[in-house]
Protein backbone atom coordinates (compact mmCIF):
# COMPACT_ATOMS: atom_id res chain seq x y z
CA UNK A 1 0.00 0.00 0.00
CA UNK A 2 1.47 3.47 -0.82
CA UNK A 3 -0.57 5.20 1.94
CA UNK A 4 -2.51 7.53 -0.56
CA UNK A 5 -6.24 7.25 -0.20
CA UNK A 6 -8.11 7.50 -3.72
CA UNK A 7 -11.64 8.55 -4.99
CA UNK A 8 -13.32 5.52 -6.86
CA UNK A 9 -16.63 6.39 -8.65
CA UNK A 10 -19.39 3.90 -8.71
CA UNK A 11 -22.48 4.58 -11.57
CA UNK A 12 -25.95 2.98 -11.02
CA UNK A 13 -27.31 3.66 -14.46
CA UNK A 14 -31.51 3.35 -14.29
CA UNK A 15 -33.65 2.00 -17.13
CA UNK A 16 -36.71 1.57 -15.60
CA UNK A 17 -36.41 -1.48 -13.39
CA UNK A 18 -33.17 -2.70 -14.86
CA UNK A 19 -29.25 -1.79 -14.21
CA UNK A 20 -26.37 -1.60 -16.43
CA UNK A 21 -23.66 -4.31 -15.32
CA UNK A 22 -20.26 -4.85 -17.06
CA UNK A 23 -18.55 -8.08 -16.74
CA UNK A 24 -14.94 -7.62 -15.75
CA UNK A 25 -13.08 -9.47 -17.85
CA UNK A 26 -10.76 -12.90 -16.51
CA UNK A 27 -7.85 -11.07 -17.50
CA UNK A 28 -8.45 -7.67 -15.59
CA UNK A 29 -6.10 -6.98 -12.90
CA UNK A 30 -2.95 -8.91 -11.86
CA UNK A 31 -3.02 -7.39 -8.27
CA UNK A 32 -3.64 -10.14 -6.12
CA UNK A 33 -7.75 -10.38 -7.42
CA UNK A 34 -8.74 -6.94 -5.72
CA UNK A 35 -10.42 -5.81 -8.73
CA UNK A 36 -12.64 -9.16 -8.64
CA UNK A 37 -12.00 -11.00 -12.49
CA UNK A 38 -15.09 -12.47 -13.40
CA UNK A 39 -17.28 -10.28 -11.04
CA UNK A 40 -19.92 -8.09 -12.63
CA UNK A 41 -19.55 -4.23 -12.03
CA UNK A 42 -21.25 -1.03 -12.08
CA UNK A 43 -19.22 1.51 -14.83
CA UNK A 44 -16.65 3.82 -12.82
CA UNK A 45 -12.94 3.96 -12.20
CA UNK A 46 -10.88 6.65 -10.63
CA UNK A 47 -11.66 10.37 -10.17
CA UNK A 48 -8.58 12.21 -11.78
CA UNK A 49 -7.03 15.08 -10.48
CA UNK A 50 -8.56 18.58 -10.95
CA UNK A 51 -12.38 17.06 -12.02
CA UNK A 52 -15.28 17.09 -9.60
CA UNK A 53 -17.01 14.00 -8.94
CA UNK A 54 -20.14 14.25 -11.31
CA UNK A 55 -17.29 15.29 -14.07
CA UNK A 56 -15.38 12.33 -12.99
CA UNK A 57 -18.37 9.87 -12.94
CA UNK A 58 -19.35 10.84 -16.72
CA UNK A 59 -16.06 10.49 -18.01
CA UNK A 60 -15.75 7.01 -16.79
CA UNK A 61 -19.08 6.06 -17.83
CA UNK A 62 -18.15 7.62 -21.73
CA UNK A 63 -14.93 6.03 -21.48
CA UNK A 64 -15.90 2.47 -20.41
CA UNK A 65 -19.98 2.47 -22.14
CA UNK A 66 -19.92 5.00 -24.47
CA UNK A 67 -22.73 6.76 -23.02
CA UNK A 68 -23.79 10.16 -22.17
CA UNK A 69 -24.62 10.26 -18.54
CA UNK A 70 -26.32 13.53 -16.89
CA UNK A 71 -28.21 14.70 -13.77
CA UNK A 72 -26.33 12.34 -11.23
CA UNK A 73 -27.51 12.36 -7.61
CA UNK A 74 -24.88 11.38 -5.10
CA UNK A 75 -25.96 8.49 -3.42
CA UNK A 76 -23.74 7.51 -0.86
CA UNK A 77 -19.55 7.85 0.20
CA UNK A 78 -17.82 4.56 1.40
CA UNK A 79 -14.59 3.19 2.54
CA UNK A 80 -13.21 0.32 0.82
CA UNK A 81 -10.12 -1.00 2.70
CA UNK A 82 -8.15 -3.58 1.71
CA UNK A 83 -4.11 -4.72 2.31
CA UNK A 84 -3.09 -3.30 -0.54
CA UNK A 85 -5.53 -0.44 -1.59
CA UNK A 86 -8.13 2.42 0.18
CA UNK A 87 -10.53 3.64 -1.52
CA UNK A 88 -13.71 5.92 -0.76
CA UNK A 89 -16.04 5.31 -3.51
CA UNK A 90 -18.63 7.61 -3.93
CA UNK A 91 -22.02 6.14 -4.98
CA UNK A 92 -23.92 7.58 -8.31
CA UNK A 93 -27.52 7.55 -9.75
CA UNK A 94 -28.56 8.34 -12.63
CA UNK A 95 -31.57 7.04 -15.31
CA UNK A 96 -30.51 9.46 -18.03
CA UNK A 97 -28.83 8.71 -20.53
CA UNK A 98 -27.91 8.35 -24.20
CA UNK A 99 -25.91 7.04 -27.10
CA UNK A 100 -25.03 3.59 -28.28
CA UNK A 101 -23.62 1.16 -26.09
CA UNK A 102 -20.44 0.00 -26.81
CA UNK A 103 -18.11 -1.69 -24.96
CA UNK A 104 -15.14 0.72 -25.45
CA UNK A 105 -12.85 -0.87 -23.12
CA UNK A 106 -12.51 -4.65 -24.11
CA UNK A 107 -9.06 -5.50 -22.28
CA UNK A 108 -11.48 -4.23 -18.85
CA UNK A 109 -15.17 -5.55 -19.74
CA UNK A 110 -16.02 -8.87 -21.72
CA UNK A 111 -19.36 -7.36 -22.06
CA UNK A 112 -21.73 -5.22 -20.56
CA UNK A 113 -26.01 -6.06 -20.10
CA UNK A 114 -29.06 -4.75 -18.50
CA UNK A 115 -30.50 -6.88 -15.43
CA UNK A 116 -33.65 -6.54 -13.38
CA UNK A 117 -32.69 -5.46 -10.16
CA UNK A 118 -35.14 -8.37 -8.79
CA UNK A 119 -32.74 -10.88 -11.06
CA UNK A 120 -29.03 -10.11 -10.87
CA UNK A 121 -25.97 -11.89 -11.63
CA UNK A 122 -24.96 -13.88 -8.38
CA UNK A 123 -21.21 -12.86 -9.02
CA UNK A 124 -21.45 -9.11 -7.98
CA UNK A 125 -18.50 -6.91 -7.68
CA UNK A 126 -18.16 -6.73 -4.11
CA UNK A 127 -18.47 -3.09 -4.00
CA UNK A 128 -21.36 -3.04 -6.49
CA UNK A 129 -23.36 -5.78 -4.48
CA UNK A 130 -23.02 -3.96 -1.00
CA UNK A 131 -24.04 -0.42 -3.74
CA UNK A 132 -27.25 -2.70 -4.71
CA UNK A 133 -27.89 -3.64 -0.79
CA UNK A 134 -28.10 -0.27 0.75
CA UNK A 135 -30.06 0.91 -2.57
CA UNK A 136 -32.45 -1.83 -2.01
CA UNK A 137 -32.72 -1.29 1.70
CA UNK A 138 -33.16 2.91 1.41
CA UNK A 139 -35.93 2.09 -1.31
CA UNK A 140 -38.13 -0.56 0.93
CA UNK A 141 -37.82 2.22 3.70
CA UNK A 142 -39.44 5.11 1.37
CA UNK A 143 -42.17 2.96 0.11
Amino acid sequence: MDGVIKVGLGIMIKDGDKVLLGHRSEKYGDTGGIYEPGSWTFPGGKQEYNETIIEGAIRETKEETNLDISDLEIFNAVDDIQPSKHYITIQLITNKFSGELINLEPNKHDQWDWFRLDNLPSNLYTPTRKFIQEYLNRSRKCK
